[in-house]
């Protein structure tokens, strides 16, 4: 696959910087995990590391680093409150029932736990026409799956619905494919 953008990546290890504070008794899991995956922030080289999805791969590489489970995020086989951290990264556009997913990574979040999530927006652009807006291109070909781009209320309304409190909001680019990462206290 094509390797995560430097400023996705950033964004994402800032807001851990300064959201999170691991201890090596910390977990912390990654929906949609794959070759280029923000399980490698250097902050989280102590920690329980579990990458999911619904396939890997080159699961080589991320096997060492850590455990690769199988499954789909619309159903984690996961206790209630096992992770002390969920991120999810460029992922949940490509699940068609992505509200499942992300009902399920609230319940496997431990109570003041974070959850950080990367996905492409759509807003007003300086290119719309006829309220039309230019949108992130079409990928996940290969597997046949690129569903939705949200809204940023979406993102605050539905991915972090029954959180404490969305502590971050980064936009990370504006044009002409807007992303945002945003992060959440249970």
């Amino acid at each position: 696959g094509k390797p995560m953008s430097p400023k996705v990546f950033a964004a994402f290890a800032d807001i851990l910087k300064k959201r999170f504070h691991p201890s090596s008794c910390c977990s912390v899991l990654e929906v949609g995990a794959g070759a280029w995956t923000v399980l490698s922030i250097p902050l989280l080289k102590d920690v329980r590391k579990v990458a999911l999805n619904l396939q890997f791969r080159k699961p080589a590489a991320l096997s060492r680093t850590a455990e690769l489970i199988v499954g789909n995020g619309n159903a984690l086989g996961f206790p209630d409150e096992t992770f002390d951290c969920v991120m999810s990264c460029s992922a949940m556009e490509h699940d068609a029932y992505f509200w499942k997913t992300a009902a399920e990574t609230r319940r496997v979040l431990k109570k003041g736990g974070l959850f950080v999530v990367g996905v492409p927006i759509y807003r007003t652009l300086p290119t719309d026409y006829r309220y039309t807006t230019l949108t992130y291109a079409r990928h996940g070909l290969a597997y046949n799956a690129d569903f939705y781009r949200f809204s940023e209320q979406a993102v605050r309304e539905v991915f972090f619905e029954g959180y404490e409190a969305v502590t971050d909001e980064v936009l990370v680019r504006r044009y002409p494919n807007p992303y945002l990462v945003a992060a959440g206290r249970k």
